[in-house]
């Protein structure tokens, strides 16, 4: 770029300070160059020979060409500092529009996961396939009520059974168990058929009562999830026969949506392993545009049954999409976002999804950006400048490119900034730790910087020398050669005073590359602590959920061999779908492991009394379904191949209850270094070329600032408690902080976020640091 860039003095990017500067800069130049034309002169006046002339006007040229090579350095170095400003602004801004949909992708592959698992939930295949039986029982009550003569049928009656689905409607079952159980109590007919009218009502009554369960479990997913608007699902016409957001329930069962694509083409998938992801739209589900996830529910919950209907889960994207939109944003001194400055998420076809300002950009209208910033490729990433609302902007857009197996859905990000935003002014170097002199040669100042500052050094010394020599040859001369002395000092004052300037310029350069890398590393310290910890709200959210399960709480009920062994395979398929967890254990009340996913581990297990940890003990003091337990990384038992796990837990309770105490413990084992690993190594600083800067390291340390995981092993070792400064075991919920420390004999500045949670989550006060070494020798 810094080829192609060139910033004019009067382009309104240059700060008025530099302007001036320049303007000093060129009138000192100005000034030399008539002195020299001068010297020419007075030599050709005084000198006594050809001789003396040339050697005095070979001095004069020689200061000229410096001059002008001054002048021509001094232009290059306004486009180094305001190129290599506006380049680190622009990795920042891009690396901002990239992580924002790229936190939105990984969220979304969550939600891959959960409605795979969820629509294997019994309560709803068999609440389907009882509706389905009823539904076809109906048909035979209407039989025998057109068989009868001389009955005195309610029309209301007849018209329910005829059409079946209007019964799922709110209230309409209990309201038509009613009339029919008044109805069949005075009908006159056959004992057989009495039966069989019987046998309906109860039908009827077990529907309901099917129904209600549907929905409680609905509920029970969506209070651990807080992440959903609505959980449904569907028979396989396309009626909504449960939901879980009860505020909603009157206008939402009973609706019909078999030609909404969700629905569709949910009944469409093979197996339990596949899923499908609608996106932004409408649905009578909801008053709102919807993102919906759904697959097809399955008979007897098997994953590779017969298709007998669908479920849908509303991800509350809105919500979701606020949160993330609004982190690093510029803020105002009372926290909201600075005017000017907007971020977004568009679709495929540019329509706005979500904004920090509706009012300027409305969702569902198309965002007026250019076509290059909408015409994006997977993963490709562009920033334009033009006029925005008025202002003159930089926007920074990203498109999706997924995350692991999920490929995302053709969504873009973007940041739309102020240009005078990116030429700010900045912070200098002396509010840090770092002498002038460390800084300039430190790998932080960028390779050019260094050359000009050698070049300026070298010309500096050169021109110093020819005034020297200049001075010396006057002296020689004599009376006549007094003349020349003030020429020669005025060289020697101008050159000084231009060759300082413009070294305090490079020394202010080099001071924003490092506040410039500074607030790098907390943006990335923040992204490292954001993203764990929407990944660790997930990890609670789970284990709530699947606590409740009948597998578990059954078979620690009523102890069997057999029970736990469908205890395991159940747990099995979980962590089939859910692939960043190593293991998933329960324990009954004694702290004996009973079943386990990885079922090749059983035998060991199950010889553990796990009564004493810390998992257990948490986990067996829960009171209620919405709660959780955690133990911190630390060493376990549970695992051979891993020195340290991360165990969430949850207590199963009889039946499955909200409320009550606990028969036995689910503890699940995150895989925890993999995907911190992962994480931290995503946020380790970039140089121009997006090769990551030699000697980096990122962290995790928890609240005792021990190293919880590291992507450098051999520098900051698991299990070390790293030296950071006061002020970062000092931050609050949400807090960031950078500076400079020193570590074995290194330099380096860091960026440091303690957590602050995410939604209900509140974080297990961890810290993320980002560290960048300063020596050139690394």
């Amino acid at each position: 770029m810094s080829g192609e860039k060139s910033f004019s003095v009067f382009d309104p990017s240059i700060r008025f300070e530099h302007r001036e500067f320049y303007e000093e800069i060129v009138s000192e130049l100005n000034v030399m160059i008539p002195v020299c034309i001068h010297g020419e002169t007075i030599a050709v006046a005084i000198c006594e020979n050809t001789t003396e002339r040339d050697q005095i006007t070979e001095l004069m040229k020689h200061v000229e060409d410096f001059s002008r090579q001054l002048l021509q350095i001094t232009k290059k170095l306004f486009d180094q500092y305001y190129v290599a400003k506006e380049e680190q602004h622009e990795s920042i801004l891009h690396t901002t529009a990239y992580n924002k949909i790229n936190t939105l992708d990984r969220n979304l592959l969550e939600r891959t996961c959960d409605v795979r698992w969820w629509a294997l939930e019994t309560a709803f295949s068999d609440c389907i396939a009882f509706y389905e039986k009823t539904k076809q029982s109906a048909w035979s009550i209407l039989q025998i009520l057109d068989q009868t003569t001389g009955s005195n049928v309610d029309n209301d009656i007849r018209d329910r059974l005829t059409n079946f689905p209007e019964l799922l409607k709110d209230g309409a079952l209990k309201d038509f168990i009613g009339k029919f159980r008044s109805f069949s109590h005075r009908f006159q007919t056959e004992a057989h058929d009495r039966n069989t009218l019987e046998d309906f009502l109860q039908d009827l009554m077990d529907l309901d009562s099917k129904i209600s369960f549907a929905c409680y479990r609905l509920e029970d997913i969506k209070s651990s999830y807080t992440l959903y608007r609505d959980l449904v699902i569907a028979d396989p016409e396309g009626y909504i026969i449960a939901n879980s957001n009860s505020l909603r329930r009157s206008e939402v069962l009973g609706l019909k949506v078999d030609d909404e694509e969700w629905f569709a083409r949910a009944l469409k998938t093979r197996n339990g392993t596949e899923y499908v992801a609608q996106d932004i739209c409408p649905s009578r589900v909801e008053d709102q545009l919807s993102l919906v996830y759904s697959t097809a529910v399955r008979e007897n919950s098997n994953e590779n049954g017969n298709v007998i209907g669908a479920m849908g889960i509303y991800f509350d994207l809105q919500g979701e999409a606020s949160i993330i939109l609004s982190e690093f944003m510029p803020l105002t001194p009372t926290g909201t976002i600075q005017d000017g400055c907007y971020s977004m998420f568009t679709t495929s076809d540019g329509r706005i999804i979500a904004s920090t300002d509706e009012d300027m950009l409305e969702v569902e209208k198309k965002a007026h950006i250019p076509r290059n910033n909408r015409a994006l490729a997977d993963g490709e990433q562009v920033n334009t400048y033009m006029a925005f609302e008025g202002v003159d902007s930089a926007i920074f857009s990203s498109r999706t490119d997924g995350y692991l197996e999920y490929r995302g859905l053709g969504w873009s990000s973007h940041v739309i900034l102020p240009k005078s935003h990116i030429f700010a002014n900045n912070v200098h170097a002396d509010e840090y730790d770092i002498g002038s002199k460390e800084l300039m040669n430190s790998n932080i100042n960028p390779e050019i910087n260094k050359q000009t500052y050698t070049k300026i050094q070298n010309d500096k010394n050169e021109i110093q020398l020819t005034s020297l020599n200049g001075t010396i040859y006057a002296s020689k001369m004599g009376e006549r050669g007094d003349q020349l002395e003030p020429i020669f000092k005025q060289i020697t004052r101008s050159s000084n005073l231009i060759t300082s300037k413009m070294e305090d310029l490079l020394e202010e350069m080099a001071a924003v590359e490092l506040q410039l890398n500074l607030k790098t590393l907390e943006n990335f310290s923040k992204q490292a602590i954001d993203l764990i910890d929407r990944n660790l709200f997930e990890r609670a959210a789970d284990i709530r959920w699947w606590s409740t399960d009948e597998y578990f709480w059954k078979a620690l009920l009523n102890p069997s061999e057999e029970r736990f062994r469908k205890a395991s395979e159940r747990l099995k398929v979980i962590n089939g779908s859910y692939t960043m967890y190593r293991n998933l254990v329960l324990a009954d009340a004694n702290g004996i492991i009973r079943a386990c996913s990885n079922t090749e581990l059983m035998g060991e297990l199950s010889e553990l009394d796990v009564s004493g940890h810390i998992w257990f003990q948490k986990g067996g003091h829960t009171s209620r379904s919405n709660q959780y337990a955690v133990q911190d990384v630390m060493d376990s038992p549970l695992e051979k191949d891993k020195e340290r796990s991360l165990i969430y837990a949850g207590g199963v309770r009889r039946n499955g209850d909200r409320e009550g105490e606990t028969i036995g413990v689910l503890g699940v084992l995150f895989d925890w270094d993999t995907e911190a690993r992962t994480i931290l190594k995503t946020c380790l600083p970039k140089d121009r070329n997006g090769q990551v800067i030699s000697g980096s390291i990122a962290v995790y340390v928890d609240q005792d600032l021990e190293v919880i995981e590291t992507t450098g092993e051999g520098d900051i070792s698991i299990g070390s408690v790293l030296g950071l400064p006061g002020k970062v075991s000092a931050l609050q919920p949400g807090e960031k902080v950078s500076g400079i420390f020193e570590l074995n004999d290194q330099k380096y500045i860091y960026g440091a976020c303690r957590t602050k949670g995410y939604r209900e989550y509140p974080g297990l006060k961890w810290i993320a640091c980002v560290l960048r070494p300063i020596s050139t020798d690394i």
